[in-house]
């Protein structure tokens, strides 16, 4: 659970809940989520994992097959985000969000959620990637694929929700770790104010 003060809890021992969505397409106005994948962390462990093909209501574009291996025949029998919305809400509910470019995430899930008459986001949340602009300015590129190749972090499972919610749950921990280390992090509320401060690239 999350205390009120994120400033009394050890970042290391901060709950957190890793999350990715695979979508038909790149704005919320006009597209569906058809996969999503939740990592539940605690302690630097992870504790719990969620996952669902979402019927998107919609044909899903052939570059998204050639994208993320998801086809229209994939998604036909699979829930409407309606009738998970309720689990998705309650796995989520007292942890901190985190994502790899989090705000894309989170703009498709408040739509999704929005959809079924729900307002849930109210979380704390940390983006990977404004972290690693700020920990990795050396990096030409901050994607995902590019942050774990400089981890050492395997993606075996890129461009699917959850095998790319396993990893960024991994790059997490590990900039805990560098964060604690080099830039005296030690609770929950430095680590939600250092993605905020002045990138350096």
């Amino acid at each position: 659970m999350i205390a009120t003060d994120l400033s009394i809890i050890p970042v290391d021992k901060a709950e957190f809940c890793v999350l990715d969505v695979e979508t038909t397409g790149l704005s919320p106005s006009y597209n569906n989520i058809i996969e999503i994948g939740i990592i539940k962390v605690s302690g630097l462990k992870v504790t719990d994992s969620y996952h669902s093909l979402v019927n998107p209501q919609r044909e899903v574009p052939y570059y998204i097959t050639q994208l993320t291996g998801i086809t229209s025949d994939d998604v036909y029998n699979a829930p409407f985000f309606e009738d998970i919305a309720n689990e998705v809400a309650d796995f989520i509910s007292g942890h901190i969000i985190v994502g790899h470019n989090l705000s894309f995430d989170k703009s498709f899930l408040r739509k999704e959620f929005a959809a079924c008459g729900k307002d849930v986001l109210s979380n704390h949340d940390v983006c990977t990637l404004r972290i690693a602009r700020r920990l990795y300015p050396m990096l030409k590129s901050k994607s995902l694929g590019s942050v774990c190749h400089h981890l050492g972090v395997n993606n075996l499972s890129a461009h699917r929700a959850l095998g790319d919610a396993k990893v960024t749950a991994r790059i997490l921990v590990k900039m805990i770790s560098e964060l604690k280390e080099n830039y005296g992090i030690h609770y929950a509320d430095e680590l939600i104010k250092f993605q905020k401060l002045e990138r350096k690239d």
